[in-house]
């Protein structure tokens, strides 16, 4: 569950700008913060059962509504709200959270976050694929260009509040302190394609790690972009994950071989592309 913060958490926490948001329309506040159908309190699988609807262009108001945690002597506590959107393909879409009540903390640690992208399964679970975001805040991410589908995101709150016998909680806020829009907008990016893969080496022994270089069509827009890898043989040859900064044309790829012997000879392919492009390739020979 926490593997979530692989980037939104780790952006959250490092963050240093400062949140100014509006605050949302009191009648858009639930009054009592009751629980209802999208609210999956502490549950942080996501399922598009129980994600609330946004229309690219459109906004959702949401609340925290959120009565302590049923477990004792948690070390921590959080609430989840999530989230499904359309995307027609082949442009890039922004969640933001664009008006947050007081109790909330938008912008700072412990308070409230967004982030977790998924792809909406057929069967309405969620796969995650945070590493197609190319930028994200406390408050903001933006993707790359997504093919043609149904996305899903989520909000939380990590609590600090100290609850007797030093248990730590989940907070309990109602009406417009605890309220927040979420927007979801999509623009049109130009995205490079992957030109070309070359290897410094395409003949290794095992055990050892082999560079090269992605070249891409283009420079990459504006926030940088992560490409995609896969190995034929990932026991084998496990490339790493390039990002490319923006404006960059080219990204550092390392290939890392088995440390275990094989029985024979072995060629790996290695594949590099972009979320909606057409692979490019290179053969690794791993040798006895």
């Amino acid at each position: 569950m926490r593997s979530l913060g692989t980037r939104f958490l780790l952006a959250a926490v490092t963050a240093a700008a400062t949140v100014l948001v509006a605050v949302p329309a009191r009648a858009a506040v639930p009054a009592d913060c009751a629980p209802d159908p999208w609210e999956p309190d502490g549950d942080f699988g996501f399922s598009g059962g129980v994600a609330a609807p946004i229309a690219v262009g459109g906004t959702v108001t949401r609340a925290i509504c959120q009565a302590p945690n049923p477990f004792p002597r948690t070390i921590a506590g959080q609430d989840y709200d999530f989230f499904r959107f359309t995307a027609a393909g082949g442009k890039a879409y922004t969640g933001e959270i664009t008006a947050a009540g007081a109790a909330l903390g938008l912008g700072g640690p412990g308070g409230l976050l967004i982030g977790g992208l998924y792809r909406v399964n057929a069967d309405g679970s969620g796969t995650s694929i945070n590493n197609v975001t190319m930028a994200n805040s406390f408050e903001r991410f933006t993707t790359d260009v997504l093919p043609a589908g149904e996305y899903g995101f989520l909000t939380y709150t990590p609590d600090n509040e100290r609850y007797p016998n030093n248990t730590l909680d989940i907070r309990t806020v109602s009406g417009p302190a605890g309220a927040y829009t979420v927007r979801v907008s999509e623009s049109a990016v130009v995205v490079p394609s992957v030109a070309s893969v070359t290897l410094r080496s395409t003949s290794v022994k095992y055990g050892s790690t082999v560079t090269g270089t992605v070249t891409m069509s283009g420079p990459a827009p504006a926030g940088g972009m992560f490409l995609f890898t896969e190995s034929s043989s990932r026991l084998t040859a496990n490339p790493s994950v390039p990002y490319l900064p923006a404006g960059a044309r080219t990204a550092t790829l390392t290939v890392t071989t088995t440390t275990l012997r094989p029985s024979r000879d072995t060629q790996v392919t290695i594949s590099v592309n972009t979320t909606t492009g057409v692979p490019r390739s290179v053969v690794l020979t791993v040798r006895r």
